[in-house]
């Protein structure tokens, strides 16, 4: 028998998830790890760290399941991504990995948007953002040049966890395409930007599918671990892109909503239609010639544990959330605008703020928990109506999946059924899928997409359809004048 391990490479903890042929998860195991912040805007992680981090984990596993040593095994991963990682010729790091939420680049990013936007937008379907690859790489050009004499090549976090299990260096469309030097049409690094920036295309990876296999663990890797048995390593996805392929059954009806400490929008773009380019992300998907459009509001859940934090400390999340319950539709006016971090999609303004609007005295904390509550899910559909056509049917993960009064919330305002799984194990279940069809045997295909049923659906109501769609576009009024005075700030 075959066992299929899916690894997702997060900006906190590494995880691991273990299943069968059949469709059983066995188990999973994470370990933690810190990321680095001696600057203001910087954000960077010690590579070191995530292999540390799978090594625990992989031997928790094999500790507990000791005959997987000497079965099949296939591994898939999943990952954080835009992070960059830069080694040398001999395969080791240069300098700390810069992560996806490092802020420094931002004069690489406004020289970026004044000399290539059109460009960009054409090729890469994305305007530049401090978050992306690209930006990085020429920030470490400009500030560290005796590093970027030499650069080998740079990958993405998962990636180098590969090379670290096969010496083997490449990447994926989908988080090739995260790095904004990538022609996400014809699935390939743009020469004609490289060349334009003066960047060798030696030092960008060799791309293979998300479901190739880039070869076996080595023996050195193997014997670290007492492995007796084959292990084939197979290349998955971006950490978002691998979410929706455990989400998503049906991409012409379904979309995917994540609330976690950021909330994510995501659906696939069947028809490539790419009007509002610039409002959304547009990347490559696990799936050869699908794309997906993606929308990101950057405090969303983290909005509600920054509020209880303040007004609440000493509940835990449950009751807090319970109090919501006692405040009428609309929270009696008050408004909540989640930008705690700036925002993304649809502004792209790291300066828009947060701010409660509509506020008296006369507001309880009942009616401004609900209002975060009510605040987050308008971001997110804000975020979805800049992606063109909704969905009919929209899958929830994540912290809000486990709220069935947030979740009704978010079936009224987005006026779609909303569905929650039985099973919400993230990027690491997609990843796992993708080991799986890399076997490509239809019932072990069958049994995993089996296990991930809708365990509860959630319908609009169509009397609070109604009051929210009016509530909503006042929320629209006053973000788009937060925007601009916040635009006047900057």
């Amino acid at each position: 028998m075959s066992y299929f391990l899916g690894i997702d490479l997060g900006t906190s903890s590494l995880k691991i998830l273990i299943g069968d042929e059949n469709g059983n998860i066995l188990g999973s195991y994470s370990h933690s790890y810190e990321v680095i912040s001696s600057n203001e805007y910087y954000s960077e992680q010690d590579p070191s760290s995530w292999i540390n981090g799978f090594n625990i984990a992989f031997s928790s596993l094999l500790s507990q399941f000791p005959y997987l040593k000497k079965e099949h095994l296939i591994i898939s991963f999943s990952g954080q991504m835009h992070s960059l990682v830069l080694i040398d010729n001999q395969g080791i790091p240069l300098r700390p990995a810069i992560l996806w939420n490092d802020g420094r680049t931002f004069e690489e990013v406004a020289y970026l948007r004044k000399n290539h936007a059109e460009h960009l937008l054409n090729i890469e379907k994305n305007i530049a953002l401090e978050g992306f690859t690209l930006p990085k790489l020429l920030w470490v050009r400009e500030n560290e040049p005796d590093i970027w004499s030499r650069v080998y090549k740079f990958m993405m976090p998962k990636d180098y966890l590969i090379f670290y299990l096969t010496k083997t260096i490449a990447t994926e469309p989908s988080d090739a395409s995260g790095t904004i030097m990538y022609d996400v049409i014809n699935n390939r690094w743009d020469q004609e930007l490289l060349e334009d920036l003066n960047i060798d295309k030696a030092i960008c990876p060799t791309v293979l599918g998300s479901f190739d296999s880039i070869g076996e663990m080595t023996d050195e890797i193997k014997a670290l671990f007492d492995l007796t048995n084959t292990v084939d390593i197979v290349m998955g996805g971006a950490d978002n892109a691998c979410g929706a392929l455990g989400v998503i059954s049906d991409p012409d009806t379904q979309g995917m909503i994540s609330v976690g400490t950021s909330g994510v929008v995501l659906s696939y773009d069947l028809d490539t239609d790419t009007s509002g380019l610039g409002t959304y992300h547009y990347f490559n998907s696990l799936n050869n010639d699908i794309h997906y459009k993606m929308g990101v509001t950057l405090s969303a859940g983290y909005s509600l544990e920054w509020f209880k934090r303040i007004v609440s400390e000493e509940s835990n999340f449950e009751e807090f959330t319970k109090l919501a319950e006692k405040s009428p539709l609309g929270s009696r006016k008050v408004q909540y605008h989640p930008y705690l971090f700036g925002e993304r999609s649809p502004f792209f303004n790291p300066m828009l703020s947060a701010s409660f609007v509509y506020l008296k005295s006369f507001h309880t904390k009942e009616d401004l928990i609900r209002s975060v509550m009510e605040g987050i899910a308008f971001s997110l559909k804000n975020v979805a109506d800049s992606m063109g056509k909704k969905k009919e049917i929209y899958r929830c993960t994540g912290g809000a999946a486990k709220n069935p009064f947030w979740i009704q919330m978010f079936a009224d305002i987005f006026d779609s059924k909303m569905e929650v799984l039985k099973l919400d194990e993230g990027p690491a279940y997609g990843a796992l899928l993708a080991s799986v069809y890399h076997k490509d045997n239809q019932q072990c295909i069958d049994n995993w997409l089996a296990i991930n049923s809708v365990e509860t659906a959630y319908f609009p109501i169509p009397e609070n359809v109604k009051k929210y769609k009016e509530i909503f576009s006042k929320f629209k009024i006053t973000t788009q004048e937060l925007n601009k005075i916040n635009q006047v700030i900057k």
